[in-house]
Parts: C-alpha cells; sequence; structure tokens
C-alpha cells in the first residue's frame, strides 16, 4: 500500500523533481571532498533530463511553447552551427553545453508552461529552504576548520585558509562567496508575506542563517559577488522607494534619488567596514592558533607566519583584465557565429602567445557578455541579449503596474536578484556557460518571476486593472 502511494506521487518523467535534483547536484559540486562524486551525479541527472524532454518533446510538444520561444530556437541552432565549423576534439564538450542549455531554458525557465502553478511554489519552496539549509551547514564546516585548523589536508583537498583567502570546505572562494550570498537573496525571499502565506516558515532561523552567511561572505573576499549584493539592494532600494506612488508625474525624482543614493552609500561603506573587521578579527584567532600551535608543540599542522585572511594590496582585477584583452582577441577569430563555448582553450593556444591566461577544468573569460560573444559571436550575442531584455521588459513592467498586488513585492524581489546577476556575471562565469550553479539559479529565478506573472495576469480583475493601467 505505501510503495504504490509512493509510486504514485514520484514519476520518473517529473519535472519538478527533476529540477530539485538537478540544482542539488550542482551544489554538492561546490565541496571539495565530493566535487567528484558530485560531478558524475550531475551527468546522471543530465541524462535524465534529456531524456524527459525527448518524452515530452514527442508527448507534449506544447510545454516547450515557452516565452519568446522564436528567438531563443535560431540562438540553439546558432550553438549546433558554430560546434560544426568550429570542429575540434572538444565538439562532444560544445554538444554537452548545447544540450544543457536546451534543458536550462525549456525544463527550468520554461517551467511556467510545463508545471501547475501550486507544484512550482512547493518546489521552488524547497530549493530556497535547501540552498539556506546548505550554506548554512558549508559556513558552519568552514568556520570550523577555520578557527581549530586554520588549513588542513584532508583526502587530498585544501581546506580553510589558502593563499589568503577563505575556502572553507569549497572549492573556490569566490563559489562559496556566490553561495553565500543567494543564501541570503532565499532568506529575503522567504520572508516575503507571499511565501509566508503560502507555507509555514521561521523567521528567526532564516535570520540566524543570514548572518553566518554574511560572515562567510566577509571573509571569502569576492569582489563580484559585493556587486551581486550590492545591486541587489540597489534595486530594492529603487523598487520600495518608487512603488508608493500612484502615479508617475507625483514621483519626486530629485528627492528619491538622492535618497536612494545615500542609502547604497551607507550600506556600502557599512559593509566595507564590516568586512575589515570581521577579518581582523579572524586573523588575530589565526595569530593565536599559530603562537598556541607553538607552545603546545602540535605537530599536526605548521602554520605559516604570514598566513592571514585577506588578499591585501593585490591587482583589484585578478587577473580578470588579461582575460578581457585575450577575449577581445579570440572574438576577432569569426565575429558572426563566433568558435564554440569549449573552444576557448583550444584557440588560446593557437592564437594567444602562452595561450589564455588561468587556463582550468572549462576555461572561462569570466565576463558573461565576452564570453557570449566569443563563443557565439555576435549573432548570438544580439538573439541573447534580445530574448533577455523583453523577459526583463515585461517584469519591470508588471511589478509597477501591480503596486496593489502581494506578488508585486516578492517578484520585485525576484527582478532584483537578475539585475544583480547580470552586474555580478562582468566578473564571473556566468549564464550559458556552462553546468553550473549560478546558471541553473538565474534560469529558475527568470522562470519563477514570468510564471508568477502570467498566472496573475490570468486572475487580474478587469476592472481594477484597468484603473491601474490608466495611472500609468
Amino acid at each position: 500500500m505505501i510503495i504504490s502511494n509512493f509510486k504514485k506521487k514520484i514519476s520518473f518523467y517529473d519535472l519538478s523533481l527533476f529540477r530539485i535534483c538537478y540544482i542539488i547536484s550542482l551544489l554538492l559540486e561546490l565541496i571539495s571532498p565530493i566535487e567528484l562524486l558530485a560531478g558524475w551525479i550531475n551527468g546522471i541527472v543530465v541524462c535524465w533530463g534529456l531524456i524527459i524532454s525527448m518524452h515530452i518533446l514527442f508527448s507534449c510538444p506544447e510545454k516547450f511553447d515557452i516565452e519568446n520561444k522564436k528567438i531563443i530556437i535560431p540562438f540553439m541552432i546558432l550553438g549546433i552551427f558554430t560546434s560544426c565549423v568550429n570542429f575540434t576534439a572538444n565538439i562532444i564538450m560544445n554538444i554537452v553545453i548545447l544540450l544543457n542549455n536546451f534543458i536550462l531554458i525549456f525544463l527550468i525557465f520554461g517551467m511556467g508552461k510545463n508545471t501547475s502553478e501550486d507544484k512550482i511554489n512547493k518546489e521552488v519552496c524547497f530549493i530556497l529552504k535547501f540552498i539556506i539549509y546548505f550554506s548554512f551547514l558549508v559556513s558552519i564546516l568552514g568556520l570550523y576548520v577555520l578557527v581549530r585548523h586554520v588549513s588542513i589536508d584532508f583526502m587530498g583537498y585544501k581546506l580553510g585558509l589558502i593563499q589568503n583567502r577563505f575556502f572553507g570546505i569549497s572549492t573556490n572562494p569566490n563559489q562559496l562567496g556566490f553561495l553565500s550570498v543567494i543564501s541570503m537573496f532565499s532568506c529575503d525571499l522567504l520572508n516575503d508575506r507571499y511565501m509566508k502565506e503560502k507555507f509555514k516558515i521561521n523567521s528567526w532561523i532564516l535570520n540566524f542563517c543570514m548572518i553566518f552567511n554574511l560572515i562567510t561572505l566577509f571573509l571569502t573576499d569576492s569582489n563580484a559577488s559585493f556587486v551581486f549584493i550590492t545591486v541587489y539592494l540597489v534595486t530594492r532600494f529603487f523598487y520600495e522607494n518608487f512603488s508608493k506612488y500612484n502615479k508617475f508625474k507625483d514621483i519626486k525624482i530629485v528627492r528619491e534619488m538622492v535618497f536612494v543614493f545615500m542609502c547604497i552609500t551607507v550600506v556600502v561603506s557599512a559593509s566595507f567596514l564590516m568586512r575589515v573587521a570581521c577579518q581582523k578579527i579572524v586573523n588575530k584567532i589565526i595569530k593565536y592558533r599559530q603562537i598556541n600551535s607553538e607552545s603546545l608543540h602540535i605537530d599536526d599542522k605548521i602554520f605559516d607566519e604570514d598566513m592571514k585572511i585577506g588578499r591585501g594590496n593585490h591587482e583589484i582585477s585578478s587577473g580578470r583584465i588579461l582575460l578581457f584583452k585575450q577575449g577581445v582577441q579570440l572574438s576577432k577569430i569569426h565575429p558572426l557565429i563566433g568558435i564554440g563555448r569549449e573552444n576557448l582553450s583550444y584557440y588560446g593556444k593557437i592564437y594567444i602567445d602562452g595561450g589564455l591566461a588561468f587556463p582550468c577544468r572549462h576555461p572561462d573569460l569570466h565576463n558573461l557578455y565576452l564570453t557570449l560573444i566569443v563563443s557565439y559571436g555576435w549573432i548570438g550575442f544580439s538573439l541573447f541579449v534580445i530574448f533577455i531584455i523583453l523577459a526583463i521588459y515585461k517584469l519591470a513592467y508588471e511589478i509597477f503596474v501591480w503596486t496593489y498586488k502581494l506578488e508585486s513585492k516578492f517578484v520585485s524581489k525576484l527582478f532584483a536578484i537578475i539585475m544583480a546577476y547580470f552586474s555580478y556575471a562582468n566578473f564571473e562565469i556566468g549564464i550559458l556557460s556552462g553546468v553550473t550553479l549560478s546558471d541553473a539559479l538565474i534560469w529558475m529565478y527568470l522562470g519563477y518571476a514570468l510564471a508568477i506573472v502570467n498566472f496573475n495576469k490570468k486572475e487580474l480583475p478587469e476592472k481594477t486593472g484597468s484603473q491601474i493601467y490608466n495611472n500609468y
């Protein structure tokens, strides 16, 4: 009986279950000791997604009827054409990236077309909670390693403090910073009345998790993540300030802009001072551990006298300016159609003296827009920009028209995350750049926001809606 009911609830073709497993597998890849295992799990989940896609394509093709489909399909075709024209040993990986992009766009971004409203709300609530608790656990374990050992070797991986950057138990401090930021965003989303009215959520737990994530963000010293959260706050302040007016002509533009600017200045200055203070406190703890290890003759760890958290005086771009110049050079090879996402390293060895700077397993230019231009050319970049602008314009328009609805503030938070992400992507691995957590989440945020907009437009009272439209 129990097994029978379980089978009825769980389906192999359950898109909501797939999206949850996909996000979780990407989150697990951030943990150093299990990175390889999580990679295999993610590969299996991607294959599962492809099977689901083929099943839907032949049984329910209407579920692929996403927003602005006529723009994204030529983009996908261009990606296939580019990979064939630039045929190299990386052709398999280029195809994998294209297939993953297909999953991201049609199964995750298109959730509003292929999943019911109630199921989407439950799914996203679960994912947000999982991100918060997962990030909290990662922060706690990372801080324990830092305070107890400063830096250790575990299963062939270095944990804790490495080259004056706080890795914790993650694979990269920038990715750890990203995880901390999206966890804080998740706390903010779940604290919204829209979610609280649908699900039982404990605000005290969310606030507690947010504090630990903020400490972790300070210690990672990730400038890109600070840009991420700063732009989010700017967008949120802007919306909160201007949405209180009933008509645009009533807005006191100068006064409100000055107020927003002052708020942002205070927040940025305070966060900078808090980061410095947090790093100094941790440095004192590290110094104490160094002295204590010598007095107690601790042999399990030999501390470096210069070991401390914070990069100090360093090249502020962390090599991104050099990468940008190299990316511009690569963009000249096939300016219209690009060279293919996974051919960056291959063409870098041919056209750049010494090859692409900072080579790694999945080389990237650490700039979303330049990576798209190099990978898919100006044609692909133009198609992508049109697609994103149309989606963002629809969200921006609706959240100001809907100021009277409960969902408006919640969607405005999703909108703020999306705007912040496209600023963050100037400095880190961006959208359609691989099988990454940041890539999947932005499509989830976009898809969820548009799904809420579309679901509520069907319920919009004609009289109330027309009255509000007339105000604008």
